[in-house]
């Protein structure tokens, strides 16, 4: 027995040992070596030498857990949230403002690097301010405290599934962070409870969805649940259910496993039209949910992609319009492709352009369209796939201008097309540097020349960066 007692007390050490961060990750993460094999660690930052158990040995590199540091970087700084470092939402918190911009445009210069466009410089950072995020996806979880079954309502651990719960978030706006102790005390009453929560505070209304209810709410929820949203001043309120053979859609949360919708598979909202009809209902709609575009009002459906803040929404417009430099003068014919709710077209039809809007999902398309012809705007929205179904070479001709907005996975067949065809400007939009690089080579390839890239903060203390780009066609 003694033996066996000294070998694992061997093992235990052996998982325990000293390394000296060198670098740091494009998810954050401090980089090391123990033995020559790569060790990530979270919370740690270059120049920091760090006490760290080594955990297992995957895809030839440990994720170690942080016991203590040694010593501290310059780099370093103190956190503005409690719970950086329990909470898996942010990364970065930790890191002092000149090296967190130097390490945001990292991850971009990497990714074109990657690709042979090392020779391309971004511009400055644009940054947004904390507080700001008008859209999150919360997860919950149940435990049993006192006899009592409770939730906890906040992002989960990083790497674990377990929810912590908070009662505020740097990130979010304050309107926002009010409704979470309401919220826990109206999701302990549901039968069965909500697996997650999702919260907009859109231009024109507050509009929440509960996902994951396990049985179709009856008439007393039903009116618990318009009760609630009327003391609080919550303009929608849907449930997406798991009963009667419901389906969950792909939603645009995360960009990055935050749940906080920093992520950009996110051009796709809840469509009735596209997964089945009764995926997700609308319990009580007392006021308007919508986004206000020069005179076009849009209505927003349940679940619509809305930009994660409206300062982001807001820079990546200027930078499309300033970038394309269309002709004042002249009525300029343009294409806007992954178009959301019309987010950038609308801008471009108020600047006197003519605009023909894309979007996969059918419910945004159908509202773009339904905002326009109120307005009396001379733009059209077409509900269409853009991946499956990008505009061919010959569609593309009449224009003279295009804007793709895509989910994370990019545009890759959309900007094959683009290659091939006569489009003097194109202005790119993507929250993913390795699809957009991807795309960028594409349309390089094809005879464009990167003229701008601009990089915008919108998802602050996270991995993630937006980024807009204005392509010109080279001469002859």
């Amino acid at each position: 027995m003694a033996h066996h007692h000294t070998a694992r007390h061997a093992i235990a050490l052996i998982m325990q040992c000293e390394i000296s961060i060198k670098a740091l990750g494009a998810g954050g993460d401090g980089i090391g070596k123990h033995d020559g094999v790569k060790v990530f660690v979270a919370g740690a930052l270059p120049g920091e030498r760090v006490r760290v158990d080594l955990g297992p040995l995957a895809s030839g590199r440990y994720h170690a857990h942080l016991l203590e540091r040694l010593s501290d970087s310059a780099a370093r700084t103190i956190p503005p949230c409690k719970y950086f470092g329990i909470c898996g939402g942010c990364v970065a918190q930790h890191i002092a403002h000149v090296p967190y911009v130097a390490w945001k445009l990292a991850g971009l210069t990497d990714a074109l690097a990657h690709r042979g466009l090392g020779d391309i410089t971004p511009a400055p950072l644009v940054s947004c301010p904390p507080a700001s995020r008008r859209r999150a996806r919360f997860a919950l979880s149940y435990s049993v405290v006192k006899g009592k079954l409770g939730p906890a309502l906040g992002f989960r651990q990083r790497g674990s599934s377990k929810v912590v719960d908070i009662a505020h978030c740097a990130i979010l706006l304050p309107e926002l962070l009010t409704l979470l102790a309401p919220l826990r005390h109206l999701v302990a009453r549901i039968p069965g409870g909500v697996s997650e929560v999702s919260l907009t505070r859109a231009p024109v209304g507050c509009d929440v969805i509960l996902h994951g209810l396990t049985t179709l709410p009856d008439l007393i929820l039903r009116e618990d649940l318009a009760a609630f949203i009327q003391h609080h001043g919550i303009a929608r309120l849907s449930v997406e259910s798991r009963a009667g053979g419901w389906q969950a859609a792909e939603n645009r949360s995360a960009k990055g496993g935050r749940r906080k919708s920093h992520g950009k598979n996110r051009k796709r909202g809840w469509s009735p039209e596209r997964a089945g009809a009764g995926l997700l209902e609308v319990i009580a709609q007392p006021g308007a949910v919508q986004a206000q575009y020069g005179t076009a009002a849009v209505a927003l459906p349940p679940g619509a992609f809305l930009q994660a803040t409206a300062f982001g929404e807001a820079a990546i417009a200027r930078q499309v319009l300033a970038g394309l430099e269309l002709p004042g003068a002249r009525r300029a014919h343009v294409a806007d492709l992954y178009a959301g709710i019309g987010g950038i077209g609308f801008g471009l039809a108020a600047e006197g352009h003519q605009v023909v809007m894309f979007e996969g999902d059918v419910a945004m398309a159908a509202a773009a369209a339904a905002a326009a012809r109120a307005a009396g705007i001379r733009v059209s929205a077409e509900a269409r796939d853009l991946a499956r179904r990008p505009l061919s070479v010959a569609e593309l001709k009449p224009f003279d201008a295009v804007i793709f907005d895509p989910p994370r996975s990019g545009a890759r067949a959309q900007a094959e097309m683009l290659a091939a065809s006569g489009v003097a400007r194109v202005a790119a939009i993507s929250c993913n540097p390795a699809s957009f690089a991807r795309d960028a080579r594409i349309l390089i390839d094809g005879g464009y020349r990167l003229s701008t890239l601009t990089p915008i903060d919108q998802f602050l203390w996270s991995a993630h960066v937006e980024l807009v780009a204005i392509f010109q066609r080279e001469a002859g």
